[in-house]
């Protein structure tokens, strides 16, 4: 299986999720409603965190054949803009390679995550490496970022990327998870600053917004700019 499904790319270039010269994509906000729980969920096969003690796994909805859902992934890209929508995320599983502990980055699967990302120090590689994919510089993990989907924003039954989203954070261990920035229509363009910051900038209904991430301190900094007329 690909490694390039699980790892999305470190702190390295600039990551784009739709392009910023479209118009925005405005959620039509009903009241939002939270969705039931999936009933049959599974789980495939784990990968290590690098430079950590941890490996995890997604948790996924099983509305189709493993089989079918496999072939799927393989064939995707990790790249943000790319469409998810059979791949449909509700957990993640983390394990401890030593003491084997184990626990859920969250209490339910009521939730959607389009997309995780792993920040950390990063080594390139050499120029003997066969795979020299991006997603594996990454020396050391230190944070995992999540653009997450908490409900039905829309009214269409279905948590997608026209709902809202947020942006969330947590530690290697899947532990401390943290909502940063809510009631995200559209991520134009994520910005990183080091290891440490990310300029954040997105559209929630008519308006543009810039936010100041600061990593370790799970905290953001957010601006509105100026309306375009």
């Amino acid at each position: 299986m690909s490694r390039q499904l699980w790892q999305s790319i470190g702190l390295i270039g600039i990551m784009m999720m739709g392009s910023g010269c479209s118009k925005p994509q405005i959620a039509v906000i009903t009241t939002p409603s939270q969705l039931p729980a999936p009933k049959n969920v599974w789980m495939t096969e784990f990968q290590q965190i690098n430079g950590t003690p941890y490996f995890y796994a997604p948790i996924y909805v099983a509305e189709q054949e493993q089989k079918s859902i496999l072939r799927q992934m393989k064939s995707a890209s990790s790249d943000y803009g790319r469409d998810y929508t059979e791949i449909d995320i509700r957990n993640y599983m983390f394990v401890h390679r030593d003491n084997l502990s184990a626990n859920k980055l969250l209490s339910n699967n009521n939730s959607r995550l389009l997309a995780m990302e792993q920040i950390g120090e990063l080594s390139p590689p050499g120029k003997s490496d066969k795979d020299l994919s991006r997603n594996n510089w990454i020396k050391t993990v230190k944070t995992l970022w999540y653009v997450q989907i908490v409900a039905d924003t829309n009214g269409d039954k279905t948590l997608n990327d026209k709902d809202r989203k947020q942006i969330a954070i947590s530690d290697v261990s899947g532990a401390n998870y943290t909502e940063i920035i809510k009631d995200i229509d559209k991520i134009l363009l994520v910005y990183p600053k080091g290891l440490d910051r990310r300029l954040v900038f997105y559209t929630s209904g008519p308006k543009h917004f810039v936010a100041d991430v600061d990593i370790p301190n799970r905290k953001a900094i957010v601006k509105e700019l100026p309306t375009l007329n």
